[in-house]
């Protein structure tokens, strides 16, 4: 049930598509027969319904970026910043006391990744290879977060450091 619920104007989209389809072939079609789609009312008809349902797919609203984590907080109570990007790239600027592990190389450091304090906020370039670590270490039981890219949390590890330094 979730699912329709989930995929109505797709569902409707292959409906509206598929009776497109049909008409559009029983009124216009192809009368040599050389077209492909348009010279069979099947394939018309299936045309027609993936064509609406990609139509009507392009309406659905997407879920908007959850990021309810404050980061900012959980740097400042003890969360360790791993970032996932090459060696060259964290050598190139890297959020202060973050760990580097390599993307590539995350299997090989499990050991030294389960003794980091947790929470952990992965992070890299973009937050796409933050992201996929994430999954990755969040399937075998370690509480981390994709904080995206490196700039954003070292903004939250400066948040932190100028909120301690205040008091």
């Amino acid at each position: 049930m979730q699912l329709l619920n989930n995929n109505k104007l797709i569902i409707a989209g292959l409906g509206v598509g598929a009776l497109a389809g049909f008409i559009y072939y029983s009124t216009i079609g192809c009368e040599s027969g050389g077209c492909a789609i348009t010279s069979d009312p099947v394939n018309a008809t299936l045309y027609g319904a993936f064509m609406g349902a990609l139509l009507f797919s392009s309406f659905k609203k997407k879920p908007k970026k959850k990021n309810n984590m404050d980061f900012t907080q959980m740097i400042k109570d003890g969360a360790t910043v791993i970032d996932v990007r090459t060696r060259p790239e964290f050598a190139g600027g890297h959020v202060a006391e973050s760990l580097n592990i390599p993307l590539q190389e995350l299997n090989k450091h499990m050991d030294e990744i389960k003794a980091q304090k947790q929470p952990l906020i992965l992070c890299c370039r973009t937050g796409n290879r933050s992201g996929i670590a994430t999954q990755m270490l969040s399937q075998m039981g370690i509480e981390c977060y994709n904080g995206g890219a490196w700039e954003e949390v070292n903004y939250h590890q400066a948040q932190a450091q100028a909120a301690e330094s205040e008091k």
